[in-house]
C-alpha cells in the first residue's frame, strides 16, 4: 500500500514537471475588469500626480460623436509595485511603463525573467515603442509593455506616441471585449449568426441576452432590454442596392439609414421616427474592413417630434461582390447615465459582421 502511495506521488511529480506553457495558461483564472477600463501599470516614484495626468490624457479622451464635453474612451485605473494584484494583476487590458532605471522595482510584481527579456529587447530596439504580451496573469488578458530608458524618455516616448497608444488600448480591447461578451461559445455554434449568414449572406454575433425584435428579408432589429433601469441597446442589419460612388457620401448614408428606421422603428408619438441627429455632426473614418471598403460612422440619434435621442455606432460596408451596401449598427437608449461601457460592448458586436 506504501509503495502505491509513493508511485502515485512520483507521477503526479512527473505530470507537474511536464506540464506545457499552454496548459499552464488553461490553469490561469479568467480575467477581470470592465470594458472602457485600463490598468497602468509603473514603480511610485514614476507615478507621481503630474505624470498620472499626462498618462491619462491619452487615454481619456472624449468619445467621439457624442454632445460636448463627451464621456472619456478610458477610465484609468494606475497601479505600482505594492498595489498591484487582484482585480488589477487579472485585468483584461493592462498598460506596463517600463525602464531599465524601475526594472528592478517591478520584478516585484512582474515575473524577472520577463522584465529581463523585455530590457534585452529594448536595448538591441532602442527605436521601437513597446512589446505585446497575452495571458501573463489571467485568461484573455492583453498587456502591453512600454519601453524607454528612463522616465523622461518614458514621457517624451508617451507624449509622441499618444495616438498609437490609445489605438493599441482600443485593439486589444476589441480581442479580450469580445470573449467577455460572447464567452466560450464559438461562432459555428452560433445558431443565429449562422441563420443570418445562410439567409441573407451576413450576421453579427450576439450573447444570449439580446433577443430579435424584427426579422425581415432586408432588415433585423436586435435588442437587449433592462428591466430594472430605464435601458435599452439595440442594433440594426439592413441593406441596399450598391450602384454609385455617390452612395457612399455620410449624407447619403445616413440619408438611406433613416428610411429604414421610419419606417420600422416608430417613435411612440404619431408621425414621430427614429433618426440620425442634425444637430451634433457625426464623426467619419474610411476603413479597410476585413478586406473590404468601409464608413465607419460615430453620431447621436433622435426620435423626430420627440426629445428621445443616445449615441449610435454605424459600420457601412460596399460589398462588391454581390452588388449592396451592408449596414450594422448599434445604438443606446439610456438617459442621464454613463453610456460608454454600453456602446463599447455595442462597437464590439457590430464588428463581429460577417460577410459571405
Amino acid at each position: 500500500m506504501k509503495s502505491s502511495v509513493i508511485a502515485i506521488l512520483l507521477a503526479s511529480a512527473c505530470v507537474a514537471c511536464t506540464t506545457t506553457t499552454k496548459e499552464k495558461k488553461a490553469l490561469m483564472p479568467d480575467s477581470s475588469g470592465n470594458l472602457t477600463e485600463i490598468v497602468v501599470l509603473s514603480d511610485k516614484a514614476t507615478l507621481d500626480s503630474a505624470f498620472k495626468l499626462q498618462v491619462a490624457a491619452v487615454f481619456s479622451q472624449p468619445l467621439e460623436g457624442q454632445p460636448p464635453p463627451g464621456e472619456q474612451v478610458f477610465k484609468v485605473l494606475f497601479a505600482d509595485e505594492d498595489f498591484f494584484k487582484g482585480y488589477f494583476l487579472k485585468h483584461h487590458n493592462i498598460f506596463i511603463l517600463l525602464t531599465t532605471e524601475n526594472a528592478r522595482k517591478l520584478k516585484k510584481v512582474v515575473p524577472e525573467n520577463l522584465v529581463d527579456k523585455l530590457i534585452q529587447v529594448h536595448k538591441q530596439k532602442t527605436g521601437i515603442l513597446g512589446i505585446k504580451q497575452e495571458t501573463v496573469f489571467a485568461q484573455n488578458q492583453n498587456i502591453f509593455i512600454v519601453l524607454a530608458d528612463d522616465k523622461q524618455s518614458l514621457q517624451k516616448k508617451i507624449v509622441d506616441k499618444k495616438d498609437d497608444l490609445l489605438t493599441l488600448a482600443k485593439t486589444h480591447e476589441n480581442e479580450t471585449g469580445k470573449h467577455k461578451i460572447l464567452g466560450e461559445t464559438l461562432a459555428k455554434n452560433d445558431k443565429l449568426y449562422q441563420k443570418s449568414l445562410t439567409d441573407r449572406g451576413f450576421g453579427v454575433r450576439i450573447p444570449k441576452s439580446y433577443r430579435v425584435a424584427t426579422d425581415e428579408s432586408n432588415f433585423v432589429w436586435i435588442r437587449k432590454q433592462i428591466t430594472n433601469e430605464e435601458k435599452e441597446m439595440s442594433i440594426l442589419l439592413f441593406e441596399v442596392p450598391y450602384t454609385t460612388t455617390s452612395m457612399l457620401s455620410t449624407d447619403s448614408l445616413l440619408a438611406i439609414r433613416n428610411k429604414f428606421t421610419k419606417k420600422y422603428i416608430p417613435g411612440e408619438i404619431k408621425g414621430s421616427y427614429m433618426k440620425y441627429s442634425e444637430v451634433f455632426i457625426p464623426v467619419r473614418k474610411d476603413q479597410n474592413f476585413k478586406e473590404k471598403y468601409s464608413a465607419e460612422i460615430r453620431g447621436w440619434w433622435d426620435v423626430q417630434g420627440d426629445f428621445m435621442g443616445g449615441p449610435s455606432y454605424l459600420r457601412a460596408v460596399v460589398d462588391e461582390a454581390n452588388g449592396r451596401l451592408v449596414f450594422a449598427e448599434g445604438f443606446l437608449f439610456y438617459p442621464n447615465e454613463s453610456k460608454a461601457k454600453s456602446m463599447r460592448e455595442l462597437e464590439i458586436l457590430v464588428n463581429t459582421l460577417s460577410i459571405k
